[in-house]
């Protein structure tokens, strides 16, 4: 509660000003508002000048000032121009009278040609400094418009593909096509009496080999071909790695007793009643038999000394085999038991084979004493020796890389090394030759079988081949 008596005097009574000494305090009356008004001092704004005295102003020059200025200080700029250059209005005008009315700007106006630059007053002319809210988004608009004419135009250019050829491209990517022929799931033909007389034409074949590898252990009272030196003897010693350039060394023909293991094994398979009608059985069988028969007659004609038909079995012998495995890339193996015992055993038989051709027709020519004159032995020898690795290089490389016939060939090149270098008959070329030639056949052999072991595992797997094979 105010405890303050009644007719006290209030804080603004209080707060006049007291006189100094004795004095009596004068107590003034309240001030309000109404005289505060009266005692104030008028005050009144300058009055603008009469339209005709005032000063032209060019419109379209300020245009271009007010691009360049800070938009915030527009507005206080115009009104600094205005109250400077006006004089001032006499004080004792009253403060009510109003200005006259301002002219309103020239917009009609006609501007130049040259001149199409906005007016100041238009309002959708772009401040200066002020970018528009939409303006980038505008700009990349325009952006991407311009892009996709560029591509319409380019695209126009070229024929468009169908949309069944676009998903027919990528639907490649994804299709693997083996660089080789698959094996046929056809039922075999009927079986024929042919088929029979292929049958016992094998099995003579076979024992014909086995009767060879007899004969070059001497089994027959002769001097044994393998471990005995008869090549060192029989036709004056021309199959003993050190008359020819290209005639291996005489322990080439050790591999022989393994070829015979594996067309023993083969003549066994080719009896089963799976094999007996098969396509590819009827086209390689004469052929591996025909093969085994002429070992028998390369070593009767080395026995006999009969250097020209031992040359003939021997290319005979290395054509048929040729054949034989051509044939059997037209029909591929069905089973992995059937890879082994019929391809294996002709790739081994085959690579083995060339060489001996070609050792043969080396001992031939330089028993016979065929030369060119002015070109000396080497030449040809590298020619024979060039010709002689194509030709496995190339069987080598079909199907899905027969690593038999490439090693058949390295065995033979292996063999031909060592006389090149340590016979009285040397010649580093020729060597140097056959080592190359013996790794890049194997190499590019087993890169293609890994190529497309790859290419399979990818197609399997549901991924894109076109860049393996």
């Amino acid at each position: 509660m105010d405890s303050t008596p009644p007719g006290a005097p209030t804080s603004r009574e209080n707060s006049a000003p007291e006189e100094a000494g004795s004095e009596k305090t004068q107590i003034l009356p309240p001030i309000t508002d109404e005289d505060d008004a009266e005692t104030a001092p008028k005050l009144s704004l300058p009055k603008p000048p009469p339209p005709e005295t005032r000063p032209e102003r060019d419109w379209v020059g300020l245009a271009d000032e007010e691009k360049t200025e800070d938009p915030d200080s527009e507005d206080a700029e115009t009104e600094g121009v205005e109250t400077e250059g006006a004089p001032e209005a006499p004080a004792d005008k009253p403060a009510s009278e109003e200005p006259g009315p301002v002219p309103p700007p020239p917009a009609q106006r006609e501007r130049s040609a040259r001149d199409q630059r906005p007016l100041p007053w238009d309002p959708d002319a772009p401040r200066a400094g002020r970018v528009r809210p939409d303006a980038d988004a505008d700009r990349r608009r325009e952006i991407i418009l311009e892009k996709a004419s560029a591509i319409e135009a380019a695209t126009a250019a070229s024929p468009d593909a169908s949309p069944d050829e676009a998903g027919d491209e990528e639907d490649d990517l994804y299709t693997y096509i083996p660089p080789y022929s698959l094996p046929s799931r056809d039922p075999d033909p009927p079986a024929q009496k042919s088929d029979f007389h292929r049958q016992i034409f094998v099995s003579i074949g076979a024992v014909a080999s086995f009767i060879t590898m007899l004969w070059m252990f001497g089994a027959f009272g002769q001097q044994a071909i393998l471990g005995g030196g008869a090549l060192d003897e029989l036709l004056e010693g021309w199959y003993s790695g050190e008359q020819a350039l290209l005639s291996p060394d005489a322990n080439f023909f050790w591999l022989w007793p393994v070829v015979v293991s594996a067309i023993i094994a083969h003549t066994v398979f080719q009896w089963q009643s799976t094999q007996k009608s098969t396509p590819r059985q009827q086209r390689s069988g004469w052929r591996i038999g025909l093969a085994s028969l002429l070992m028998l007659v390369w070593t009767a004609a080395v026995y006999a000394e009969l250097l020209t038909v031992a040359v003939l079995a021997a290319l005979a012998t290395a054509l048929a085999l040729m054949d034989a495995v051509r044939q059997l890339n037209f029909h591929t193996a069905r089973s992995s038991t059937e890879r082994r015992l019929t391809d294996a055993t002709a790739g081994l038989f085959a690579g083995w084979a060339l060489v001996l051709a070609m050792a043969s027709v080396s001992v031939w020519l330089t028993a016979v004493g065929i030369r060119i004159p002015g070109v000396p032995a080497l030449p040809w020898a590298l020619i024979g020796l060039l010709l002689c690795i194509w030709v496995g290089a190339f069987y080598s490389m079909t199907e899905r890389g027969r690593i038999t016939i490439a090693m058949g060939l390295g065995w033979g090149m292996f063999w031909l090394i060592f006389p090149r270098l340590l016979s009285d008959l040397t010649s580093v070329g020729v060597a140097i030759g056959a080592a190359m030639g013996a790794f890049i056949v194997i190499l590019a052999t087993e890169s293609r079988r890994h190529r497309i072991n790859h290419a399979e595992r990818r197609a399997a797997m549901g991924r894109p081949v076109e860049d393996i094979i």
